[in-house]
């Protein structure tokens, strides 16, 4: 005979069932909240793990940078101390002095930017500059350190931009230092400005070097990151001068950005607010 449930026996199993549907529910939010918490706790772990290989190996990379020299600036002047020594020598230990010093005296500059930059401490002295004669003027010091012919400067019409000079300065300073390092022996670097198709001041930098593959074009700017090829191996270096020039131009509400070149080589492209739509 089938059992007949009265009105409180019905009521009380509804009550039950949404009891147990609650609770499911809310253990399944705790079930979920502990594992997502737990994967957070392990990617953190993770980026910190990485971060902190990198400043390692970045206070490895400093340590080494300054003792090279260090090494050459106590060799030479050693050397120049010798009242014998033939003055033609001592004029190239003093030249090798001099130029170490100068060597050094831009990684401590490096670091000290770097450290700024991590507290949102580097102040922009913002003005309109001609971006254009910046490039002339600072592709100068560097024309001896590429083979005869081997840096290009087509930046004859002015460039007006709203920017930080020295910032700017600074910023062609890493990329033709860089140029300098790994591409001069590659072809022409050709260093340009002009105006885009959206109105903004154009830098660019473009050589013919060995390039870079598409994946790690991803990395250039991160802070600490240096390619590990033979040829970055050899030329050193902190890691430290693509990420800061970046930072400098998203401080001056620009950009630097890097493609590769058809036919072979890199294109290092800075874009600035341009002074004569900013005018307008």
């Amino acid at each position: 005979m089938p059992r007949v449930f009265r009105e409180d026996e019905t009521g009380d199993s509804v009550a039950y069932e949404r009891m147990l549907w609650i609770g499911g529910c809310v253990v399944g939010l705790l079930f979920l909240s502990l594992v997502s918490g737990a994967w957070l706790l392990v990617k953190s772990e993770r980026k910190a793990r990485e971060d902190a290989m990198r400043k390692t190996d970045f206070l490895s990379n400093v340590s080494h940078e300054f003792k090279t020299p260090l090494t050459t600036i106590c060799l030479c002047a050693e050397l120049a101390q010798d009242d014998g020594m033939d003055p033609a020598r001592r004029k190239k230990a003093l030249q090798s002095i001099v130029f170490e010093a100068n060597r050094l005296k831009g990684l401590v500059l490096q670091a000290l930017d770097f450290s700024r930059l991590e507290k949102k401490a580097r102040r922009f002295n913002i003005a309109r500059c001609d971006i254009a004669e910046i490039a002339r003027e600072s592709s100068e010091p560097f024309i001896e350190r590429f083979p005869e012919g081997g840096l290009m400067v087509a930046a004859d019409s002015r460039v007006p931009a709203l920017a930080d000079a020295d910032a700017v300065r600074q910023i062609i300073a890493v990329l033709l230092d860089n140029a300098a390092k790994y591409a001069a022996k590659g072809g022409p670097v050709e260093v340009s400005a002009g105006v885009s198709g959206d109105g903004r001041a154009v830098l660019s930098v473009a050589d013919r070097g060995a390039g870079m593959a598409q994946d790690a074009l991803r990395h250039v700017f991160e802070r600490f990151w240096r390619g590990d090829d033979a040829t970055t191996a050899e030329t050193g270096g902190s890691g430290l001068g693509l990420a800061i020039a970046r930072e400098l131009a998203l401080g001056m509400k620009g950009d630097l950005a890097v493609a590769r070149r058809s036919g072979g080589g890199l294109v290092f492209t800075l874009t600035l607010p341009c002074a004569v739509m900013e005018a307008q």
